[in-house]
């Protein structure tokens, strides 16, 4: 519902209590996304003080890197997925992870070092002490969105058609959903 440099408010809808509550969650650390990684990561503390990372991402990334305790929803949410992509939806899956103090402020202060660093390596660094948190996840579920061309892209794709241009699309999705924006 809003969002500060340093919180997130969301109003959780289904409660224990069946009523909708306010939460507040402070953002301690944000981990890029890159087309390398195919994933980011949030890492906040709750309004009880327990240290959360959220990470969302390629199915094939946030799968690699669930838990065994974390797979209960891995069929249905991997079927789903496939419908999604069948559909021609752009998906993620999401995934957490809880994390003691101790541990959170040992990786914090390395992942400091990383992200002040000023190397050619700055990079690499970081990707490094960003995987050393995303492990040992819980899978969530996914989402999908529907990814719309841009105003005048069909327009212009049919035209280089009709002059005879070979048309490629290239994308990070799944086959089904390459397929499906093809389509579109």
């Amino acid at each position: 519902t809003k969002r500060t440099q340093s919180s997130v408010f969301i109003t959780e809808r289904f409660s224990p209590s069946g009523h909708p509550v306010d939460r507040e969650y402070k953002i301690l650390n944000l981990l890029d996304f890159t087309s390398k990684r195919k994933r980011m990561s949030a890492i906040v503390r709750d309004e009880e003080g327990q240290i959360l990372l959220l990470c969302k991402g390629a199915d094939s990334i946030i799968f690699e890197r669930l838990s065994k305790k974390g797979k209960d929803y891995l069929g249905s949410t991997t079927k789903h997925l496939n419908e999604y992509g069948e559909a021609g939806l752009r998906t993620l899956a999401l995934g957490y992870r809880k994390l003691d103090e101790t541990e959170y402020s040992a990786w914090n202060s390395e992942f400091h070092k990383a992200k002040t660093s000023v190397g050619a390596d700055r990079d690499e660094m970081l990707e490094k002490v960003s995987d050393m948190m995303e492990k040992e996840l819980i899978l969530v579920g996914a989402t999908a969105v529907e990814d719309k061309l841009q105003k005048g892209v069909p327009q212009c794709i049919d035209k280089l058609a009709q002059a005879g241009l070979k048309i490629w699309v290239l994308t990070g999705d799944k086959m089904e959903t390459a397929i499906n924006i093809g389509y579109a």
